[in-house]
């Protein structure tokens, strides 16, 4: 994660932490000036995490403030375990196959680690995931567009929806944002649900592809049970009880 990355996130801690807390103040802490708060504070305040009323900046607990994912905050934390993981399933894919792509910061790198001579069909719904796959030639693309959500790069529909129900995939590759034992697998916003819970429906093999640092975790939006999966990937520092866990369901694990 980069400097500026990190200190956003941290910023959001400390404004979450604390029941409205001034610029100056947060200046002092982050030791840094109140111009560089300022900038900081605009990307917090665009994504609606945060509320700057005359200089004093509150934590924003509206249900409808989209708080808990910030692609670009996500997409830098744990790069290369993403990448990792990402490489090493886009390795799954067999020539001429059909995969569906889920949106997210691990998933993107499944769409980067493809060859860009590969011949498969791939169904995606993020901006993202179609950045990554537009300029290889033979790959059929199909994308399923709709309403347009900033914080995730996210595109969803009924009508989209529709095209997922309609498909049947070789092998679906879905991120989370929690992995709990109890409380199973969730992701940040409800927004996502419904694609995420079709493309596991439209998939033979179901392949979770989620860092060591998801496992524990549980956010708002729960979408489905360890078991609907026949395959995690993660990185190497995975706990051995989450291992032992993972196992005991009858799930592949794999370690990159």
């Amino acid at each position: 994660m980069g400097k500026k990355e990190a200190r956003i996130e941290k910023l959001l801690h400390i404004i979450e932490t604390h029941n409205g807390i001034t610029i100056r103040d947060l200046s002092v802490m982050e030791g840094v000036s109140e111009l560089t708060i300022r900038r900081d504070l605009q990307a917090l305040e665009g994504s609606q995490l945060v509320n700057n009323v005359r200089g004093t900046v509150f934590y924003n607990h509206d249900e409808n403030a989209d708080k808990s994912y910030l692609l670009s905050i996500a997409t830098s934390k744990h790069r290369k375990e993403k990448k990792s993981i990402g490489a090493y399933a886009a390795g799954l894919i067999q020539p001429g196959e059909f995969v569906i792509i889920d949106n997210g910061s691990t998933t993107e790198q499944v769409a980067a680690s493809i060859p860009f001579d590969a011949e498969i069909t791939v169904l995606c719904y993020s901006m993202n995931v179609l950045n990554n796959l537009y300029k290889k030639p033979k790959i059929n693309l199909i994308f399923c567009g709709g309403n347009f959500h900033h914080q995730t790069l996210m595109f969803e529909c009924a009508e989209s929806l529709e095209i997922i129900r309609r498909a049947r995939a070789g092998k679906v590759f879905v991120s989370a944002a929690g992995v709990h034992e109890e409380l199973g697998i969730t992701c940040s916003s409800e927004y996502e649900l419904a694609c995420k819970r079709e493309i596991i429906k439209a998939g033979v093999e179901r392949i979770l592809l989620v860092d060591s640092s998801k496992f524990g975790k549980v956010e708002p939006c729960y979408f489905g049970d360890l078991s609907a999966f026949q395959k995690v990937i993660t990185n190497k520092d995975l706990p051995q009880e989450w291992i032992d866990y993972i196992s005991g369901k009858g799930v592949e694990l794999i370690l990159v």
